[in-house]
């Protein structure tokens, strides 16, 4: 059966208060993505064992180290790095320079006994076709090499800036590798925002590669900026019902973290990833 977990800074922008209202929501899982306003990669290993210490003493497990490699990362030029103001936290940097962040959150979640490492799947500058799922496969060749030898799984997120957006696309990339260390990170919301009206399409042949779920909702309105809005859980396009429903179905063990990516109407974030995770805990009694 899976478990139900939380991003860390998605709940709160204060560590120990995400854990603080983590651990008080009944819950064994966190992600962990920034602490300290840093990004996990930039974590020094004082900062981490600080981080196992907060965690141990809140009775939480770290289930997934939420990394940014390969986000801001070209596929075709090895030299250049991508630039992108904004306010998410992520690194930058060249090909080479992801490969050695990313030996650093395998060391990271080894520390933590974090079982996946999130990757992502090169920025976007073009269509996604069979020239990029070749040069993609070959790019992540190392970086599997890497993970085999720490025992910690990758996990490829479908998001809209990469060119494996779709949760088909993403798991099509997966099937290519066929590497038992790298499984697919679903996120049905970012498939939609992806331009997949149909997010659910094509799960009945990926379901086997899921290895961890992001959960958040959206729904579109021209009167917003990119004419879209993240809004609580239950509140927008995705059926997160349906979703449960067929990953329960299908003996799906991993976790779904909470990943809101809204405020509340005040600007607040707590009682924003509170409305959400309540939903979601709702919807998976009911079903």
């Amino acid at each position: 059966m899976f478990r139900l977990g939380a991003i860390s800074d998605e709940v709160s922008p204060n560590a120990q208060r995400a854990l603080d209202l983590v651990q008080a929501w009944g819950l064994s899982d966190v992600e962990v993505h920034t602490v300290w306003d840093k990004n996990i990669e930039e974590l020094t290993n004082l900062e981490v064992r600080r981080l196992r210490q907060q965690l141990d003493e809140h009775g939480l497990r770290t289930c997934c180290i939420s990394s940014t490699v390969f986000l801001h990362c070209s596929l075709d030029d090895p030299t250049a790095p991508i630039e992108w103001p904004t306010r998410f936290h992520s690194i930058g940097g060249t090909y080479p320079e992801h490969v050695q962040a990313l030996a650093r959150c395998l060391e990271i979640a080894a520390m933590l006994d974090a079982p996946l490492v999130r990757i992502f799947g090169f920025w976007r500058a073009g269509p996604t076709n069979e020239v990029v799922y070749a040069q993609a496969a070959q790019r992540l060749q190392k970086p599997l090499d890497m993970a085999g030898s720490a025992g910690i799984r990758l996990a490829l997120e479908n998001c809209p800036h990469t060119y494996f957006d779709w949760g088909q696309r993403a798991a099509r990339l997966v099937d290519l590798i066929n590497s038992p260390w790298l499984g697919l990170l679903w996120d049905p919301c970012s498939s939609l925002r992806s331009g997949q009206t149909d997010y659910l399409a094509g799960y009945a042949s990926f379901r086997q590669r899921i290895v961890h779920v992001h959960a958040k909702d959206m729904r579109f309105d021209s009167g917003a900026q990119h004419d879209r809005v993240y809004v609580p859980i239950g509140r927008g396009e995705i059926d997160w019902r349906e979703i449960i429903q067929r990953l329960a179905r299908d003996s799906y063990a991993g976790v779904i973290s909470l990943e809101t990516h809204h405020l509340a109407i005040d600007g607040r974030q707590e009682p924003a990833a509170a409305a959400s995770f309540n939903a979601l805990r709702q919807i998976v009694d009911e079903c």
